[in-house]
């Protein structure tokens, strides 16, 4: 591995996943909340609020990208790790049936790609 790389190409394809996915599901909520959210036809504060939070957090990453900061990009991925564990947790904590099929989807496409990752550039950082 060249030292003078910012990340392998392995890693761009997780950081690229995480903003691309994350977008995705925001925009598509933005647009028709009903297909991504059941039980809710409108946006709403709640909604709004998920939204928001993906789309500045998927900001701050690709800002980490822009400046090639691996710190950045540690600090905003483990946001983002968290975030999507907190989801997963609330998801059973408050027993939302209509959202549980798509936890296995989080934990394979955002939580453990996210976390090798994070792993990648801890070790990378110190």
């Amino acid at each position: 591995m060249n030292n003078d790389k910012f990340l392998p190409i392995w890693v761009w394809g997780i950081v690229l996943l995480q903003i691309f996915l994350v977008l995705f599901f925001s925009i598509g909520t933005a647009m028709n909340p009903g297909e991504f959210i059941p039980d809710v036809s409108e946006l709403n504060y709640v909604t709004q609020l998920y939204i928001t939070r993906n789309i500045t957090v998927v900001l701050g990453i690709v800002i980490a990208l822009l400046l090639r900061s691996h710190k950045a990009l540690l600090a905003l991925l483990a946001v983002r790790l968290l975030t999507d564990i907190s989801d997963v947790i609330t998801v059973y904590a408050l027993n939302v049936e209509v959202i549980k099929s798509s936890v296995p989807m989080v934990v394979v496409l955002l939580i453990i790609p996210a976390l090798v990752a994070i792993g990648y550039i801890w070790k990378r950082v110190n």
